[in-house]
């Protein structure tokens, strides 16, 4: 892999996050919408299973490196463990709590709708809490708002009405 180069999104490793079989060649970015969105577990160079990913700076050859992560608490919980941060929904640890919230806010479920109601100071958000996953989100903007996600654009998580959902899973975009 060419070094310094993300082998995912091609953009600058500033951020590398990797499992036990230490390839440092993808971004924290591309590692945890892997592992938030897609489910996927596997590295992207070798496929071998991580069921923990560790991120840190991308220094090169002072990377910082964890050889054993069976030292890593197994049942973690959101939040400070230990010297490191632990990010529950991708299963990572992080070294640096302002990468660690980056990665937390990206993974946050959200309703578009209520969050412009809030900034807009509107009361009445008819929301409920945080959503713990897609279902949860997808019932609420059904329920509350009569707009539905699309199953295959669902990655990149647009939102459109009951019709024009219609209009574009019959003609597309």
């Amino acid at each position: 892999m060419d070094d310094g180069i993300c082998a995912v999104c091609a953009e600058a490793l500033e951020w590398v996050a990797y499992g036990p079989c230490g390839h440092q060649d993808v971004c924290a970015t591309c590692i945890a919408r892997l592992r938030f969105v897609c489910h996927d577990r596997r590295c992207c160079i070798c496929k071998s299973l991580s069921n923990t990913v560790f991120v840190t700076k991308a220094l090169g050859s002072f990377t910082r490196i964890i050889n054993d992560f069976s030292i890593l608490p197994a049942d973690a919980k959101d939040g400070k463990v230990g010297s490191y941060w632990f990010h529950e929904a991708t299963q990572a640890y992080f070294d640096d709590f302002d990468e660690y919230k980056i990665i937390k806010a990206m993974c946050r479920l959200s309703c578009s709708v209520c969050d412009k109601l809030e900034v807009e100071g509107r009361k009445n958000t008819k929301r409920r809490g945080k959503f713990k996953n897609v279902e949860q989100l997808k019932e609420h903007l059904s329920h509350q708002h009569e707009l539905f996600f699309c199953s295959l654009c669902l990655e990149n998580k647009k939102v459109r009405c009951a019709y024009l959902l219609g209009c574009h899973l019959a003609w597309g975009s």
